[in-house]
């Protein structure tokens, strides 16, 4: 990491010996935020809970969070839970706790009529005022407005907005231009496999100790902690991570770097192709027919249609009443894992059959990769034989996830003070059981206080794959709106292998709707 800014303190500035006491501090309301306000100490002070920032990366080494760049594209929300008795009036401050004890606010909120009842208050912060480095973040609760204040323990934060690698340069050339790596060995057969093959990846542009380079060895994972970043990264890949990848004769091999708080490189590296030939027996996987160049499926020359493969063995090997079960692995870049297969009987010995996989399962791995492969079942001993794998680069722009709908509501215009309304999260095709999918209702006030309704739920097991998540927003929640026009979208965690967040990976398109 660079040299650290001075870490905020939660401890209050001291009283001077013999210093008259000074009158508690009483919020003035402020022209233009942010403002620096000085609180006294207290005998015995009340601390209340931390504050909370949905979507922060937990598990941070030496934080309670880390702040990636893609929580602050709309603002960064924070969330303040109710745990203490509010009253109409209260006012609540929220800001960054400063080395001598006071509190620059970054956002604040005063409690109207009814709004005592509500169990969590949030405040929009924008990057400017959250500059890179570590924070301390707290709110202070004014109760009535008056000099009677409490202050929140600290939620001890690393703000972190350059990616790793920084930007791409090159726009036209495949991966990223400041991501460069080489391998000992690119042809892997049984005399030199049981060495392994070592990568190593050369320095590379906002790189930091605490970075972790992700090297993609075909289908396989391995992981290795850049020690230091202005020396190479060394990522062994051993004889068992090749044998479990598999052959090939064009295995992709390549790499992205994930840093501490969530932050990945965009887009990974370019592939470097490797020819893995261990198992004689093997016959060659797939051919991809109408995908485009070899090694990489092209969306665009694909134009909404099938992608056609097409198997082939000996007439002896492949005879009349075998069947291939033909399967594809398509690898969405957020994580999890497409499977589809199809069975073909051969009709004709020695002669090429074809399958075909629909668009929408290919195109869901956009800026990922894809892995065929075939099993021959026969009718007669060997019973099962296989293929070598043959992998591609789906060539294309991320899928982004379909922003949610309201059932009933075709213009977005909810006018009719319903008692709840049904919300459609359309299926993606990578969904698991165990999705986190948090539904958001969000709209922007003014002095940074946000209005938000979160709820978050596990997919389960109760949702067919193709149909739609539903979920529920009652009218207390909707009548919090009533006036507005706020955004309605979801976010989704817990399918990837790593930490990674990115607005294009994690959060779907937002969908406008008024409430009146």
């Amino acid at each position: 990491m660079p040299a650290k800014k001075p870490s905020a303190s939660s401890t209050p500035a001291k009283k001077k010996p013999g210093a008259k006491p000074k009158a508690p501090t009483k919020p003035k309301a402020p022209a233009s935020l942010p403002y620096v306000l000085e609180l006294e100490e207290k005998d015995n002070p009340k601390n209340l809970d931390r504050l909370y920032i949905p979507g922060m990366s937990e598990n941070v080494e030496g934080y309670d969070a880390g702040i990636a760049k893609w929580l602050f594209v709309s603002d960064l929300t924070i969330q303040v839970d109710k745990n203490w008795p509010a009253r109409v009036g209260d006012v609540i401050n929220v800001g960054r706790l400063l080395d001598s004890g006071a509190v620059e606010v970054l956002a604040r909120k005063t409690l109207a009529a009814g709004e005592e009842n509500h169990n969590v208050y949030f405040f929009g912060v924008a990057q400017k005022f959250l500059p890179d480095g570590p924070h301390a973040l707290v709110y202070v609760v004014h109760y009535g407005g008056g000099p009677d204040r409490d202050r929140s323990y600290p939620l001890r934060v690393m703000v972190k907005t350059d990616l790793p690698a920084g930007e791409d340069d090159d726009q036209i050339g495949d991966g990223h231009s400041a991501l460069k790596f080489s391998l000992s060995e690119t042809v892997i057969v049984p005399g030199n496999a049981s060495r392994g093959v070592t990568v190593t990846l050369d320095p590379y542009p906002n790189a930091y100790s605490s970075d972790t380079c992700i090297l993609h060895w075909g289908l396989s994972i391995m992981t290795a902690l850049v020690i230091d970043p202005l020396r190479p990264t060394v990522i062994p890949v051993t004889y068992q991570d090749i044998i479990q990848a598999g052959d090939s004769d064009r295995l992709n091999v390549w790499l992205e770097v994930l840093d501490l708080v969530g932050n990945i490189s965009t887009p990974g590296s370019a592939s470097v192709p490797v020819s893995v030939n261990l198992d004689v027996t093997k016959y060659d996987g797939p051919a991809l027919v109408n995908a485009g160049p070899v090694g990489y499926v092209d969306l665009e020359m694909l134009n909404e249609k099938p992608l056609e493969v097409q198997m082939f063995t000996p007439a002896e090997v492949g005879r009349s009443g075998d069947m291939y079960d033909v399967m594809l692995r398509a690898y969405p870049p957020k994580g999890g894992v497409i499977v589809v297969h199809r069975f073909v009987p051969i009709e004709t010995p020695g002669r090429p059959h074809s399958a075909s996989f629909d668009y929408l399962d290919v195109r869901a791995a956009a800026g990922g990769h894809i892995e065929v492969s075939f099993v021959l079942r026969r009718t007669t001993e060997p019973l099962e034989i296989y293929s070598k794998k043959t992998t591609a680069i789906v060539r294309g722009s991320i899928v982004r996830l379909e922003a949610p709908e309201v059932e009933g509501y075709p213009s977005d215009y909810i006018g009719d003070d319903p008692e709840h309304v049904i919300v459609d999260i359309p299926y993606y095709a990578w969904r698991r059981p165990t999705d986190e999918i948090s539904l958001i209702l969000r709209y922007v006030k003014s002095l940074n206080e946000v209005i938000v309704h979160i709820e978050t739920r596990v997919v389960g097991p109760s949702w067919p794959a193709g149909a739609p998540v539903k979920r529920l927003i009652y009218r207390e929640q909707l009548q919090r709106f009533k006036g507005y026009r706020p955004e309605l979208y979801y976010v989704i965690s817990g399918t990837n292998f790593t930490r990674a967040r990115a607005v294009d990976l994690n959060e779907s398109l937002r969908r406008v709707v008024t409430i009146s």
